[in-house]
């Protein structure tokens, strides 16, 4: 799968040409200042073809434009954020998650329970998958990232609940998830703090 990588200066002009509205161009300015040193990295309509083909679900367009205008950075390191914009069950137990992006399912038992919820992840909790973020792929104008554990959403599934029940919005968008981003662990052990 292709990504294309810049600079600090080229993410900036990919936000400014990209189609996203103020306030969404306004987080992903804000990620880049908080990590000006990093090569940052943008989707192409090719890894996101892949995405698609390989997980077998349809990514709402206007999640599409945020990808990409801005991914990450390179070498998706895992990250912490300093908050979620909404209240989860996660919330007052923030500090020890980290989150590693995983753009799409583990395995099959997972998508399988997962798509119950119409959840595609993002991003997990590094080495535990006690906490998902995830968009909605039932909804082309849903643009929230949501918050759950997989073990909930099998629970609801197994007690008969609606799978959606365990699913919290956490951030309004990808974007916004992004400005939250207050630390990078890289493999090596290398931590990055936020400006």
């Amino acid at each position: 799968m292709t990504l294309t990588r810049g600079s600090g200066e080229d993410a900036l002009s990919w936000i400014r040409n990209s189609e996203l509205n103020s306030e969404q161009r306004a987080h992903l300015v804000a990620f880049v200042n908080r990590f000006p040193s990093m090569t940052f990295t943008k989707a192409n309509f090719e890894f996101l073809d892949s995405m698609e083909f390989e997980h077998q679900v349809t990514i709402p367009n206007a999640v599409k434009k945020m990808f990409t205008a801005l991914l990450l950075v390179d070498d998706f390191p895992e990250f912490r954020v300093d908050d979620y914009t909404y209240w989860t069950p996660r919330t007052d137990n923030m500090h020890p998650i980290w989150y590693a992006s995983t753009w799409g399912y583990a395995n099959e038992q997972e998508r399988n329970s997962f798509l119950q919820a119409n959840m595609f992840p993002v991003a997990q909790w590094a080495d535990t998958g006690l906490s998902s973020l995830a968009i909605n792929v039932s909804d082309g104008q849903d643009t929230k990232i949501y918050e759950f554990t997989g073990e909930d959403i099998v629970d609801d599934i197994q007690s008969n609940n609606s799978p959606d029940s365990s699913v919290f919005p956490a951030f309004t968008s990808y974007t916004e998830l992004i400005s939250h981003i207050s630390e990078l662990r890289f493999p090596d052990g290398t931590l990055i703090h936020a400006r």
